[in-house]
């Protein structure tokens, strides 16, 4: 049973606002620490002054550095999984589709590469719960490329032997090593997308 006193939005606390100030402050800095440097180098106590707060904050918000950089990870998880959606729920031929969503992963990556190679070299050695963790995230993301694959071979636009999912975690694969040029060759988002694409519709494309 819902009551009037249930509807009513939460009222937020000025300690509410506080706490979101302090989480978003150390989010910033640790994000252009990471950047600028790397996430090896940057101590937690740099990360609070550059925040302005005492050290011992990253763990009651994070429970330490490996936590801040995660936040860092979800965030930009969340952001470019709404992208995805928005972008694929455009009326379009299959490999356009495929086409926009992809370049939209690329033009949210290459936003900051410094960060993102921070991010990629993190992945390799994060905890087991965290993994797990952002293997969930990346299904979201395959989910999303496996249905264009399914109605492209359902159309005759794709091959019709391909299995969605299958597919999806090879073009996830083609995605994550094409990104790597904007790291370490200085590719730009165009450029990386030309070249990813190329090998998509090698494996996507019908036989002529």
């Amino acid at each position: 049973m819902t009551t009037e006193a249930s509807n009513r939005p939460v009222r937020r606390t000025a300690k509410d606002i506080r706490r979101e100030e302090t989480r978003a402050r150390l989010l910033d800095a640790a994000k252009n620490l990471f950047a600028e440097h790397d996430y090896d180098s940057v101590t937690v106590t740099e990360i609070a002054r550059e925040a302005g707060v005492t050290h011992g904050m990253i763990n009651v918000y994070f429970g330490g550095k490996p936590g801040l950089l995660y936040e860092i990870i979800r965030q930009t998880n969340a952001l470019q999984y709404d992208d995805t959606l928005n972008v694929a729920a455009e009326e379009d031929s299959a490999l356009k589709q495929l086409e926009r969503t992809l370049f939209s992963w690329i033009d949210g990556d290459t936003e900051d590469t410094r960060l993102l190679a921070v991010m990629q070299s993190y992945s390799w050695v994060w905890p087991s719960e965290t993994e797990l963790d952002n293997q969930t995230v990346r299904s979201g993301f395959k989910a999303v490329i496996a249905k264009i694959v399914s109605n492209g071979s359902g159309s005759g636009e794709f091959r019709s032997s391909l299995d969605p999912h299958h597919t999806a975690r090879s073009i996830w694969a083609i995605y994550t090593w094409g990104i790597r040029a904007a790291i370490f060759q200085g590719a730009t988002a165009l450029e990386c997308h030309t070249e990813i694409m190329l090998q998509v519709r090698q494996l996507v494309l019908a036989d002529p």
